[in-house]
Order: structure tokens, then sequence, then C-alpha cells
């Protein structure tokens, strides 16, 4: 595994519910009873060159401002999200993506559906293959195009982008590391097709047309994090998230398993 060029390292965990600290290892405690968008909000308003969110459902307007913003100032902000959900409540994703349109953000969909800042918006004559499933990511790459390495982070977990995302039980993580955030973002250009501020529908991957990321295993500081993307491509090379946990499960679990 290629070792990381980070010099500092670490990873953030947070809980809507109350944790139990009792089973932290010292001074490594998780942030419970937390707004869970603000993680999120402080990393997009911290970006200084790129933001790429992957958003199955998005309603939530503070995260909307917050990418709105970061696009006038400059930065190069990128949102890919699930067809059967981007319109499903136009009550809040009218306005969502009104609000990102008027900045300049460029969004596509698993669908191969293309939506431009000036409101046009164009199609493939033929949808993606497996247009009608779910592409459900929740993850942030912030930062990944700087050329420092201390620039990069990841942010992702549980909680959808919706008004309720934040009141049901969700956990969420901030990881501060090149390597994963690379990993996440060759992840994300899959989906949008291109290195570039418009996505390429012609060229976008989803679901099962999705390749295996170059590396999955990792290393934050000492802690080894493994990535996993679904669903299972069609020449079944990439790792198998479900063979995993079966592994952990059978292999390595001495005295509880809790899921």
């Amino acid at each position: 595994t290629k070792r990381d060029s980070s010099k500092v390292e670490w990873i953030k965990v947070y809980f809507n519910e109350r944790s139990d600290h009792s089973v932290a290892l010292p001074n490594n405690y998780s942030h419970d009873l937390y707004d869970m968008m603000l993680p999120l909000i402080h990393r997009i308003d911290s970006a200084k060159f790129s933001v790429d969110v992957a958003a199955y459902d998005f309603q939530n307007m503070r995260i909307a401002h917050a990418l709105a913003n970061a696009a006038r100032r400059g930065v190069r902000v990128r949102v890919v999200t699930d067809n059967s959900t981007r319109n499903r409540v136009p009550k809040y994703n009218t306005l969502i993506w009104d609000t990102l349109r008027k900045a300049g953000i460029y969004s596509i969909d698993d669908a191969g559906t293309v939506y431009f800042p000036d409101g046009k918006i164009v199609s493939l004559a033929q949808n993606l293959p497996n247009a009608g499933a779910i592409m459900h990511h929740k993850f942030a790459v912030i930062d990944n195009i700087s050329e420092d390495p201390e620039d990069k982070y990841v942010w992702t977990g549980t909680m959808n982008l919706t008004y309720t995302g934040p009141w049901n039980t969700n956990a969420t993580l901030v990881i501060k590391d090149n390597r994963i955030t690379e990993t996440y973002a060759e992840e994300f250009e899959q989906m949008w097709g291109s290195k570039t501020i418009i996505p390429n529908a012609n060229s976008a991957k989803f679901h099962k047309d999705k390749h295996k990321s170059k590396n999955n295993i990792h290393f934050v500081g000492n802690t080894r994090v493994e990535a996993y993307f679904g669903p299972m491509d069609r020449g079944n090379t990439k790792p198998s998230i479900s063979t995993r946990i079966t592994e952990l499960i059978e292999k390595y679990a001495l005295h509880d398993v809790n899921f």
C-alpha cells in the first residue's frame, strides 16, 4: 500500500445521538449530540480549490448555501446526484437546484442528465445503464485538486443531505488524509465523466459500470482504513463489501459483533 504524503492525518467521528464514551480510548472521544451539518459546512467554507459532492438525496438548504458561497468565491464545485430523488420533493429540491444553478454550479444524475447553470438540461438519447438503481453515496471531497496534500479532506457517513438527515440517527466522519481523499475523488470522477468543471455524460459511469479504485487500503497515521464502493462491477474485479464483512466476522471476531 502506498503511504500517504500528508504529515497531519486524523479521523473525526460525529453522532447526533449520545455516544458511550466509556468504550473510547483515552482522549479519543467521538463528538455526540452534534449538529450533523456543521462538519460538512465547515469543510466547504474552508475549501480553497474544489468541492465535489455525491448526494443520494439533496434537500438541505444550509449545504446548498455553503456550496453556492464557495462557488462564488472561486472554488470549483461539482455535484452528482440520484435521478429518482432529484425532483421527488419539488418544494425543497427546486429551491436547492436553483440556488446551485445561480451560483454557476453544474450537476449530473445517474441517468446521464446534465444540468447547466443557465437552466439548460441535456439528457442522453438513452439513459445510462441501471439508471433505475440508486446512486446512494453521501460523500464530499474537499480540495483534491490542491498540490498540497495537507489541504485534502473527505466527509462521509450515513446521513443524507436532507432536512431530516440531522434528526434521524446518523453517524458521519471527516477524514484528513490525502490518499483516502484521492480514492474518493476517483470514485466521484467516474460518475462525473471528466476532470473539468463540466460533466461528460458520454464518459460517465455509474452502478455496475464503475471500475475498482486503484487503492482501497490506507493508513491514517497508524490506523488501517479500508474503503469499499458498491455495487460490484460487471467483471467482479472490485473488492466485495459483503465478502469483507463476512471475512471479518468469521475470522476476526473474538467476543461480539455489533451491526
